[in-house]
């Protein structure tokens, strides 16, 4: 009897094991760019709720702090998913690069341009654009040169009057280095993304001057909104993993269900607690006031017509060399 009911659970599990495996193989790593701070935050949301698991893949997040970063990683096949500024997407494609867009993910303008407290401001009830007149000559720090922030600082100078070689560019990585560089005063301000902005309101070390999430700055990327940082892929990946690039984008659309409901608003703290660490006093508040301030932007659709927009932008400023047809990079799905 002992020997018969061995031999029964050994078969009862071999069965479950036979059961099981089709799943655990179709368990597809996908490697997806996140950046310091709330970062890729809909990927973070997917991961806590199991969204990847139950949609056929394992969402892994690697963290790089700027879009050519992860361009440049993306292409060289380190990484399957990049998550980029759409000005950086279409510039590389504007060279050649085959890529395609899958979804969205930061939907709303991310950067904004701060001051270090104390910097003399004399045109600042003047508002955008004779605000930049007080930024003529000062240091201003960005994530890398040819990122996301110096493409909307050139813009804010535009609409100004003024051009970027008006100020001195510096390169201060993402908010972890960007803090400590405004508030030491190594530079006088700063365009960055969150939870800078939460440094800035808690610390009192500097203050968002231009906020283009407030509809603050130039029309032209208040336009951008609805495209602003796009999931992309190569082209070659995408033919060849269609399914992976489904089951992402159906872990998105759940995230974004979960993230933009107002009931669960605690439950995203507490994703962003758990995903970023400010080890210093204030550090929950500062994460409040940046989820607050970005958390509507966070949706995986994106807008075809201000993408369409972004590239034609980008070529009436220069940046690129003829305009790109951004229906074409985009995967129906």
């Amino acid at each position: 009897m002992k020997t018969r009911l061995i031999k029964g659970a050994a078969l009862a599990l071999t069965a479950i094991a036979t059961l099981w495996a089709p799943a655990a193989q179709a368990q597809k790593v996908v490697r997806i760019q996140d950046y310091p701070g709330l970062g890729n935050f809909l990927v973070r949301v997917a991961n806590a709720n199991g969204l990847c698991e139950k949609n056929g893949i394992k969402c892994e997040i690697r963290t790089m702090t700027s879009s050519p970063l992860g361009l440049q990683t993306l292409l060289s096949g380190d990484i399957d998913i990049a998550f980029v500024a759409t000005d950086s997407l279409i510039q590389a494609t504007n060279k050649g690069a085959d890529l395609k867009v899958i979804g969205s993910g930061g939907r709303e303008q991310v950067f904004f341009l701060m001051a270090a407290a104390g910097l003399p401001l004399p045109n600042l009830s003047k508002g955008f654009p004779g605000v930049m007149q007080d930024f003529k000559g000062k240091k201003i720090g960005i994530t890398a040169r040819g990122s996301g922030p110096e493409f909307v600082l050139k813009d804010m100078l535009i609409d100004a009057g003024m051009k970027i070689e008006d100020v001195t560019l510096v390169a201060v990585g993402a908010p972890n280095t960007a803090f400590p560089a405004i508030a030491n005063k190594q530079v006088d301000a700063l365009v960055l993304f969150n939870p800078m902005d939460g440094f800035c309101e808690v610390s009192k070390a500097c203050t968002v001057v231009v906020d283009p999430r407030k509809g603050q700055g130039p029309v032209d990327i208040i336009k951008a909104n609805g495209a602003v940082m796009v999931h992309t892929v190569r082209g070659e990946y995408a033919s060849k993993n269609a399914d992976a690039v489904d089951g992402f984008s159906k872990a998105m659309r759940e995230a974004e269900a979960i993230a933009q409901n107002p009931a669960n608003f605690g439950a995203m703290m507490k994703v962003a607690q758990d995903t970023f660490k400010i080890a210093t006093e204030g550090g929950d508040k500062v994460l409040e006031v940046a989820l607050r301030n970005t958390l509507s932007g966070y949706r995986f659709a994106v807008d075809p017509k201000a993408m369409q927009h972004i590239a034609e932008y980008n070529f009436r400023n220069g940046q690129i060399d003829k305009v790109v047809d951004t229906s074409k990079l985009l995967l129906a799905r």
